[in-house]
C-alpha cells in the first residue's frame, strides 16, 4: 500500500466508518493537503455525523458507585497495565525467540545423531562381536548410551542458547525504530479530561479573533431589514471540545516539493485529530444556557431598534491536521498551519431576549442567514486552504517581522495582433468600426477574479498599451498552484463584453525559469479558447518577471559585513543546538543540523533586514500595513462644553460600549489612493481589528501611508475621526529598521483617540535602469503635470500656420491653452502663470497637445502631438521633444489612446519642458466631485494639512510644490484686500461671511457651524445621497453612449 493511500485509510478510520450514504457519495472529493503534501480524498460533515455523537459525559458518571479508594486503585492497576505491555513487547530487550528455535532444533539434531550412533554400533557389534560375552551387559550399556546422548543434546541446547554472539552492528540493526505511520488514532481520554478542568477557567477574552471573523462574514451579507451587527459577547461555557481521536501523521513528504507546493524547511510535528462538541441540555434559563458554547449578538434593525440575540452553539464535528515547526529554544514551537478536511457541521439555535419579540428562528431566513455566515467563515480553512499562525510570536509577544507575500510578479501588457473581430456582427457598422473595442485584464486562473485591467482601446486591429502592474505572489497562490491569466476582451456597450482570447502561465513556471526569475521575460503567445485546449486567432506581445525579495547577502553587502562568516556562526550554533542528536543514525543528524541550519538563516535574515532601514538601492518592494487596535476612542460633541467626564453621577468613569459610542472603521490610503477598508466595529470604544493589507510599492522613500478613521452612522454622513499620516521615509528612517510596530494619535478630526499599527516593508530585487527599469516606472499614479508655457519652441521645420496658432493643452482631468508669442517666436500663458492639469491614471494616459485654428463653425485642430506621461520622473523638471502630427480622420482620436509611434504624419517637432508633481492637489476638485473615493482623500488631507502635528513634507514627496494644494487662500485674500478701508457694520457682516466661507470645510467637518444641528447633517446626507444616485444614473447614461473603463475598486476586510 502506498503512502498516499494508507494516509487516506487512516483520515477515514479517524473519526467513524464512515458507512453512512452521505459520506460515501456526493460530499467525497480529492485535494492536496498542505499539511503532508499527499493526495487524499475529504468529505463535508454532515448533521448525521453529529447526530451519532453521543451526549456529554463527566468523568464522575464513569466511575459512579465506586469509592474514591477503589477508583484510585483501579486507574493506577490500568496505568501499571499499561507499563507492563510495553515492556513485553520486547521494545526494550532484544527478541531471543530466534534463538531459543536454534538450540531445540540443535538439541535435537545432537540426540538424533547419539541414538542414530548407538543403534549403528549395535548392530555391527551383533554381527561381528562375540554375542555370549555382551549379552550380559547389554540393558546397562544401553542405558547409560542413552542417558549420555540425552545429555549431550540438553548441553548443546544450552550452549547455543547462552552463547552471546551480538556485536554493536546487530545490535543497531535490532533496535526499536518507529513506525512509519501511526496505524490507530488514539482516544486522547487524558487530554480530555485535561480539557474539562481547562475549558472553564479560559479567559473568554481569547476567543475576540473568532468573534471578528464572525462579524466578517456576517457583515459581507447583511439582510436588508438589518443594518449592521456586532458580536457584543462570546462565551465558551463549561462544556469543552472533545477529541473523538488524534494520531500523528508521517512528513516526510512535505519536506520535498511536490505539485507546485514548496519544500518545509527545519524540524516539523504532523498530527491530525478530530473533535466533536454537543451542548449539554439545559432548561430554558439563560443561566442554564451559559454553560454551553455561546454568544451575545447585536443587531441594528431598520429605524434604529437594537436586538439582542443570544446564539447557542448545539453541535460541532471537524477533522483537522496541523503541522508545527519546532526550535531549539523556549517556546520551542514557531509557524503552525491548520487544514480542515472537509466542511466541518456546526449547529445552532438563537433566542431573543427582548419582551414580546418573535423568535430569531422563527423569522424566515433570519436562523439560515446566520448558519451560512458560520459556514463561509469556516469554509475560508477547509483543504487546501489553510491557516498559517505564528505561535513564536503570540506567546512571546515577537512582533512581525516579514511580509508574507514573497515576491512579485511585474507584468507588462505591449500589443495584440490578428484576434477575431469582436463586433462582427455588428452588421451597421463599417468594416473600420467592427475592429472591436479590446482591453486586457490579468486574474489568477483558479481565482478568477480581475486583478487589474488596461485602458479601451477603441477600433483598433493593432492595439498597443504599454501598461504594467504588479501582482503579490503569496502562499495561498503558491499552495493552490495557480496560474497566471490574461484575457483580451471586447467591449460592449449595451451586452457583455466578448472573450476574445486567453492565455495562461504556470506561476511556478515563471518564478523559476531563468528568463524571468528578477529580470524581465519578454513574450509572445497565442490566443487560447476558453478551455485552454484549442487555438484562437492572434497572440498577445507581452512581458512578466518575477522578483524575489532581497537576500541576506546583498543586505549584507550593502552594509559591509562578511556573509560566509555569518554563515559560518550560525552552522556552528545549529550543530551544538542538536548536539544530542549524535546519538540517532548519522544520516539523521545530518539531515536535522541542515534543516535547523535553514530556519536559523531564515530567521538571522528577518532580524537584520527588519533592523536595518531599507536601502535607496532596492526602492521597490512589498510594503504591510496591519492595524491592531484603536484605544479610547470617542467623538467629541461640539454643542457641550468643558470636561466630558461626569455621567450619571460617575465622574471620570471610562465606558467601553454604549448608544453614544462611536462605530469606528479604517480606511488605509497608500500615496494619495484609497486601498484597503476594514470592518466597522458597532458601539465600540476600544476596537480590535487586527486587520490590514500587502500591497507593492515602486519607491518606499516617496511613499505616504495614511490612516483616515471614520464613524459609520445611519441617516448621516460618516464623519472623519481623525487621521495618522506615516511618510514611509521618516517613519524608517528616524527607527532605523525596516519595522515599525507603535501608537499614533488620531488628528484633524472630530474625535480622539489612539491608533496602533505596524508597517514592515521588504525590497524586491528591483534595480532601477535606464536599460531593464527606468526611473519613471517609480512614480506615482495621480498627481499634476506642471507645463511652462514659455519653453515651448517649434522645429524650424513646422510651418508657419501652426507656428501661429492656439495650443490647446489636455489631460483626460484637465485642460488649458496657450497664445502664439510672435515676439519670441513662442507660446505663452495669458497670465503668464505655469499650466498644471490634474491628472489619475499616469501611466495609461497622455498629454493631449492640439493646435487650434478658427474657422467657421467649431475650431479645426489641423496638427496634434502626444506626450505619454509613463515616460515621466516625478518631480524632476524634464526637457521633452513631441512630434507633431498631422490630424486626418480620426487619428488623433486613435493616437491619444493607442500608444503607435506610426499613427498620423509627422509635420514636426515641439520642445518643452513639464514636470510631474505626484499626489493630488488643488486641480483635483473637480474631478473629485464625480469621484466619491477621490472626495473621501481630498478630506483626509484638508484634515491632515489644517493639524499642527502633520507637516507638509509628511503628506507629498519630498521636493513636492505645497503652495498648489489649494486655491482657496488665494482668492480669499485678494477679496479681503479689495475691501481694505470699508468701515462700518455691512464691512463686519461682510468679512464674517468670508470667514465662514473659507472655514466652512473644516467646521463641517467637525460638526460646528451649520453641522452642529443633526437636522442639518440628514439634510446634508440626504443631498449627497440625491448627487450619488444622479451621478450612478448619469453613469449608466453614459456608459450606453461610450465605454467606461474598468475599476477594480479597492480591498475590503469584510
Amino acid at each position: 500500500m502506498t503512502d498516499p493511500q494508507k494516509q487516506q485509510e487512516l483520515s477515514q478510520n479517524l473519526i467513524g466508518d464512515g458507512n453512512t450514504e452521505d459520506n460515501a457519495t456526493a460530499n467525497k472529493r480529492e485535494v492536496t493537503d498542505p499539511i503532508t503534501h499527499f493526495p487524499i480524498t475529504i468529505h463535508d460533515h454532515t448533521s448525521i455525523e453529529l447526530d451519532q455523537i453521543p451526549p456529554p459525559r463527566s468523568d464522575s458518571k464513569a466511575t459512579e458507585g465506586m469509592s474514591d479508594e477503589k477508583t484510585d486503585s483501579q486507574r493506577h492497576s490500568g496505568i501499571e497495565r499499561v507499563v507492563w505491555e510495553e515492556i513485553n513487547k520486547g521494545r526494550w530487550e532484544e527478541d531471543n525467540r530466534d534463538r531459543t528455535r536454534i538450540a531445540v532444533v540443535v538439541a535435537l539434531s545432537v540426540s538424533i545423531g547419539g541414538y542414530s550412533t548407538l543403534i549403528l554400533s549395535r548392530i555391527l557389534s551383533s554381527g561381528f562381536g562375540n554375542g555370549s560375552s555382551e549379552e550380559s551387559l547389554g540393558i546397562l550399556n544401553i542405558f547409560v548410551a542413552s542417558v549420555a546422548c540425552t545429555v549431550l543434546a540438553l548441553v548443546a541446547g544450552f550452549v547455543v542458547l547462552r552463547y552471546d554472539t551480538k556485536d554493536e552492528g546487530s545490535h543497531e540493526e535490532k533496535a526499536w525504530t518507529k513506525p512509519s505511520t501511526q496505524e490507530k488514532p488514539e482516544t486522547a481520554l487524558w487530554l480530555n479530561s485535561f480539557l474539562d478542568t481547562l475549558w472553564p477557567i479560559v479567559n473568554p477574552s481569547l476567543f475576540t479573533a473568532v468573534s471578528d471573523m464572525l462579524e466578517d462574514s456576517l457583515q459581507a451579507t447583511l439582510p436588508k431589514m438589518i443594518h449592521a451587527v456586532r458580536v457584543a459577547d462570546i462565551g465558551q461555557g463549561s462544556e469543552p471540545l472533545r477529541i473523538l481521536g488524534i494520531r500523528w501523521l508521517d512528513g516526510m513528504n512535505a519536506t520535498q516539493t511536490r505539485d507546485g507546493m514548496a519544500a518545509e524547511e527545519g524540524d516539523f510535528v504532523n498530527f491530525e485529530a478530530a473533535v466533536a462538541y454537543r451542548a449539554k441540555s439545559s432548561n430554558s434559563s439563560l443561566k442554564g444556557r451559559s454553560a454551553n458554547l455561546h454568544l451575545l449578538m447585536q443587531f441594528w434593525l431598520t429605524g434604529g431598534m437594537v436586538l439582542p440575540v443570544w446564539v447557542e452553539i448545539t453541535g460541532i464535528i471537524s477533522t483537522a491536521r496541523v503541522r508545527i515547526h519546532l526550535t531549539p529554544n523556549p517556546p520551542f514551537v514557531s509557524l503552525m498551519s491548520l487544514t480542515l478536511m472537509g466542511q466541518p457541521k456546526v449547529t445552532l439555535t438563537a433566542t431573543p431576549l427582548a419582551r414580546n419579540f418573535l423568535n430569531v428562528m422563527d423569522i424566515p431566513g433570519l436562523s439560515s442567514w446566520l448558519q451560512k455566515g458560520i459556514d463561509a467563515a469556516i469554509s475560508e480553512y477547509v483543504a487546501p486552504r489553510s491557516l498559517s499562525l505564528d505561535l513564536k510570536t503570540v506567546l512571546m509577544g515577537r512582533e512581525k517581522m516579514d511580509t508574507e507575500a514573497r515576491g512579485a510578479l511585474w507584468i507588462t501588457v505591449k500589443s495584440a495582433e490578428g484576434f477575431k473581430n469582436g463586433d462582427g456582427v455588428e452588421i451597421w457598422k463599417s468594416e473600420e468600426g467592427r475592429k472591436g473595442d479590446v482591453y486586457v485584464t490579468a486574474s489568477w486562473a483558479k481565482w478568477g477574479k480581475p486583478l487589474w485591467s488596461t485602458r479601451i482601446i477603441q477600433n483598433e486591429s493593432h492595439p498597443i498599451w504599454e501598461e504594467s502592474t504588479a501582482l503579490l505572489v503569496t502562499p495561498s497562490e503558491l499552495n493552490a498552484q495557480e496560474k497566471l491569466k490574461l484575457q483580451l476582451w471586447d467591449s460592449d456597450r449595451f451586452t457583455a463584453d466578448d472573450n476574445l482570447g486567453n492565455i495562461e502561465v504556470s506561476l511556478s513556471d515563471i518564478m523559476h525559469s531563468t528568463e524571468t526569475q528578477n529580470r524581465i521575460g519578454q513574450r509572445q503567445d497565442r490566443f487560447l479558447a476558453e478551455d485552454g485546449k484549442s487555438e484562437w486567432p492572434g497572440s498577445l506581445n507581452w512581458s512578466v518577471a518575477y522578483f524575489a525579495k532581497t537576500t541576506l547577502e546583498q543586505h549584507l553587502k550593502n552594509r559591509g559585513e562578511n556573509v560566509q562568516e555569518l554563515k559560518v556562526n550560525i552552522e556552528e550554533e545549529a550543530k551544538t543546538k542538536l548536539r544530542e542528536a549524535d546519538t540517532r543514525k548519522q544520516g539523521e543528524t545530518a539531515n536535522e543540523v541542515d534543516q535547523q541550519k535553514k530556519q536559523d538563516l531564515r530567521e538571522k535574515t528577518e532580524e537584520i533586514v527588519s533592523g536595518s532601514p531599507p536601502t535607496r538601492e532596492w526602492p521597490a518592494g512589498i510594503l504591510s500595513v496591519r492595524i491592531e487596535q484603536i484605544t479610547g476612542v470617542e467623538v467629541n460633541d461640539p454643542r457641550k462644553s468643558g470636561f466630558k467626564g461626569t455621567k450619571n453621577g460617575e465622574d471620570g468613569v471610562e465606558e467601553e460600549e454604549g448608544d453614544d459610542m462611536p462605530s469606528p472603521y479604517c480606511t488605509i490610503i497608500i500615496n494619495h489612493a484609497k486601498v484597503y477598508k476594514t470592518r466597522t466595529k458597532v458601539k465600540a470604544n476600544n476596537p480590535y481589528y487586527d486587520a490590514g493589507t500587502e500591497r507593492f510599492i515602486k519607491s518606499w522613500p516617496s511613499t505616504v501611508v495614511m490612516i483616515a478613521v471614520r464613524d459609520s452612522r445611519l441617516h448621516e454622513v460618516d464623519p472623519l475621526i481623525g487621521v495618522v499620516v506615516l511618510p514611509v521615509q521618516q517613519i524608517f528612517g528616524k527607527r532605523g529598521k525596516s519595522q515599525v510596530t507603535d501608537t499614533f494619535p488620531l488628528v484633524g478630526g472630530m474625535g480622539y483617540g489612539r491608533l496602533k499599527c505596524s508597517l514592515v516593508f521588504r525590497s524586491v530585487q528591483i534595480q532601477p535602469s535606464p536599460e531593464r527599469f527606468p526611473k519613471a516606472w517609480l512614480g506615482w499614479d495621480v498627481g499634476t503635470l506642471e507645463i511652462k508655457p514659455e519653453t515651448l519652441r517649434a522645429s524650424g521645420d513646422l510651418s508657419k500656420d501652426l507656428k501661429s496658432a492656439r495650443i490647446l493643452l489636455r489631460t483626460l482631468y484637465g485642460r488649458d491653452k496657450v497664445l502664439p508669442d510672435h515676439s519670441n517666436e513662442g507660446w505663452h500663458q495669458k497670465k503668464y502663470k505655469p499650466i498644471r492639469l490634474a491628472v489619475k491614471n499616469r501611466f495609461a494616459s497622455c498629454l493631449l497637445i492640439q493646435f487650434r485654428k478658427t474657422a467657421l463653425g467649431p475650431d479645426k485642430t489641423p496638427a496634434f502631438g502626444t506626450l505619454w506621461l509613463k515616460d515621466l520622473p516625478d518631480v524632476d523638471e524634464t526637457s521633452v521633444r513631441i512630434i507633431v502630427r498631422r490630424n486626418e480622420g480620426n487619428t488623433m482620436v486613435r493616437a491619444r489612446f493607442n500608444a503607435s509611434d506610426e499613427i498620423g504624419t509627422r509635420v514636426g517637432d515641439l520642445n518643452m519642458q513639464v514636470r510631474f508633481w505626484p499626489g493630488l492637489s488643488g486641480y483635483h476638485h473637480r474631478l473629485a466631485d464625480q469621484d466619491p473615493g477621490m472626495a473621501d482623500v481630498m478630506e483626509v488631507l484638508d484634515a491632515a494639512e489644517e493639524s499642527e502635528e502633520v507637516s507638509e513634507d509628511m503628506l507629498y514627496e519630498e521636493g513636492s510644490d505645497g503652495e498648489e494644494s489649494t486655491s482657496s487662500s488665494s482668492s480669499s485674500s485678494e477679496t479681503s484686500s479689495d475691501g481694505e478701508g470699508k468701515q462700518g457694520r455691512v464691512q463686519n457682516i461682510k468679512s464674517s461671511v468670508q470667514d465662514y466661507n473659507r472655514r466652512k470645510g473644516e467646521l463641517h467637518r467637525k460638526h460646528r457651524g451649520l453641522m452642529q444641528w443633526s437636522v442639518a447633517r440628514k439634510v446634508a446626507w440626504i443631498g449627497r445621497g440625491t448627487e450619488d444616485e444622479a451621478k450612478k444614473v448619469k453613469q449608466k447614461i453614459v456608459g450606453k453612449l461610450k465605454h467606461q473603463q474598468k475599476d477594480v475598486g479597492i480591498e475590503k476586510e469584510v
